[in-house]
């Protein structure tokens, strides 16, 4: 049981691990977008520079769109994770209990690895 229960928390661990890396991107691109609008205060519109600044920006506008399209791909399966993992935290509980009750009461020694490897 406790191994189910270890590869969920691991799952759910390397989701938001992956979320926080997303949010510094998006927070890094979105600080350079900013910077870029106030360096675009300043810029003369009749100048060479500008076409080349508008592509750059262009870029980084479409890396940032790639950031919260995949942020969003993860939040359609991480935010319903965080939602039932209390759930499953008290369940596991529970069955724990239960669990090692009947080790108790029944004598219960055997792993499943073992039983599983018997049959075979």
């Amino acid at each position: 049981m406790c191994e189910y229960h270890s590869k969920f928390n691991g799952l759910l661990l390397e989701l938001n691990n992956q979320r926080g890396i997303l949010t510094k991107e998006l927070s890094r691109l979105d600080k350079y977008i900013s910077s870029m609008y106030h360096d675009l205060e300043g810029i003369d519109p009749s100048e060479e520079f500008s076409l080349s600044f508008v592509t750059q920006l262009q870029d980084t506008l479409k890396k940032r769109r790639v950031v919260k399209d995949e942020m969003a791909r993860l939040d359609a399966v991480l935010n319903p994770l965080r939602n039932i993992a209390g759930d499953i935290e008290t369940s596991v509980n529970i069955r724990k209990k239960v669990s090692k009750r009947w080790k108790r009461d029944f004598k219960m020694t055997l792993t499943i690895e073992e039983v599983i490897s018997d049959s075979n």
